[in-house]
């Protein structure tokens, strides 16, 4: 249930609407002063480790393939000794490497090429696009044409990790005229920083959810949940709460109450993971299965232990990567999101009298909803992959746990 403006739209309504796609990970629009300027574009020091990366894999991958590390004798000697042949041909390996390092300078070096100039007078917007090939577009657009200041939370692939991306844009009718204020991969003071940007242009909040876009004006945004449900009457809507649905257990103990899902749901980014995880383990079962004669090739079994070794460990932990659970435990006033794999945990507090909202949102990228928690000092995401009425009933769970 949403307690403030809610423009909806026809259809699935466009939570299947093309969003805007941004470049940076680090991005910020100053208004301090106005006219002023900056450029959403990938920074070098984000795609120089990338082509490093990607031309040392062609190196070593051009490197063996013509044999660089291997010694004919050698070799005839371990196949006298040890008859079984290779999982794989080192041909077909040093080949992947090639491909891979390739993919990863190309993809490096365009998404650098690729930006936007953006430059702001005080009541016009001028953006210089410029893509891979052709010349470049611009456009200007009054403030005036556009509907509100959007908070969302993009979820991206960083190697085999999932991250988040924060980011505050300036939403036009045309996804292609959105304006990038904001972007980071800390959501430390997320909400000060958007209740900035739209008090500075004097516009709405605007945050796209399970049954709409809420729409908050400024003079909303100083209340916390809590304050705004008192003067709105609205604790009574909470005065009962229903059964946890069959995908969510809820736990009361005497001082806390956890809320966890019951099994692991995977996305998109989950596949994309398990994928390069598959490849890491069939390069390792392969090198395994030639133990010996890597033995025989490092010259000592304890170096040769210690590698495979590390090898292993770092296998366990993208392998507990892959199945990380969130769970969120309401433990007196306080709210605790706790992110575990394997036997470690990071935890993310936030204080339910400083709440500001609670929203089911939706992520573009993957196509599903999370649970969003906006406190004057962060942005808690729960539940990146759960089904959207699991996220319903979380969300009013917690509304109802802190207006007791």
């Amino acid at each position: 249930m949403l307690f403030y403006n809610v423009q909806k739209q026809q259809g699935l309504w466009a939570m299947r609407k093309k969003l805007p796609r941004h470049l940076s990970y680090d991005y910020q629009l100053k208004l301090e002063e106005v006219p002023t300027k900056h450029a959403d574009r990938m920074p070098l020091k984000v795609v120089m480790p990338g082509i490093i990366l990607g031309f040392l894999m062609v190196v070593l991958g051009l490197f063996e393939l013509m044999n660089g590390m291997y010694d004919p004798e050698g070799w005839n000697y371990a196949l006298d000794a040890d008859t079984r042949e290779p999982l794989f041909s080192h041909t077909a390996v040093d080949g992947a490497f090639i491909v891979l390092g390739l993919g990863v300078i190309i993809s490096s070096i365009v998404s650098h090429i690729r930006y936007k100039k953006i430059f702001f007078n005080g009541k016009t917007f001028s953006v210089d696009l410029r893509g891979v090939f052709g010349e470049n577009e611009l456009f200007r657009e009054f403030l005036r044409n556009y509907e509100g200041v959007r908070l969302r939370l993009e979820f991206f692939q960083f190697g085999i990790l999932n991250k988040n991306k924060y980011i505050i844009e300036l939403e036009h009718r045309d996804p292609q005229k959105s304006i990038p204020l904001y972007i980071s991969t800390d959501g430390t003071g997320i909400y000060q920083i958007w209740y900035y940007y739209a008090k500075r242009l004097n516009m709405p909040t605007l945050m796209d959810t399970d049954e709409g876009t809420v729409v908050k004006e400024v003079s909303e945004l100083d209340k916390s949940l809590r304050e705004y449900l008192f003067a709105k009457g609205m604790i009574s809507i909470y005065d009962d709460m229903p059964n946890p649905p069959k995908n969510m257990a809820c736990i009361r103990k005497p001082d806390r109450t956890v809320i966890k899902p019951r099994r692991v749901f995977w996305d998109v980014f989950n596949l994309l993971g398990a994928f390069w995880l598959t490849f890491y383990l069939l390069i390792l079962t392969a090198a395994a299965f030639n133990y010996a004669r890597i033995e025989r090739l490092v010259g000592s079994p304890y170096k040769t232990a210690l590698i495979f070794g590390i090898a292993v460990v770092i296998a366990v932990l993208l392998l507990g990567m892959m199945f990380k659970k969130d769970k969120i435990v309401l433990k007196g006033n306080k709210l605790i999101l706790v992110h575990k794999f394997l036997f470690l945990s990071r935890k993310e507090y936030a204080d339910l009298s400083r709440i500001k909202d609670i929203q089911v949102a939706y992520n573009p990228a993957t196509d599903r909803y999370y649970l969003s928690i906006i406190t004057d000092d962060n942005m808690l995401a729960f539940g990146k992959s759960i089904p959207i009425q699991d996220l319903q009933w979380t969300r009013d769970f917690i509304i109802y746990s802190m207006t007791r």
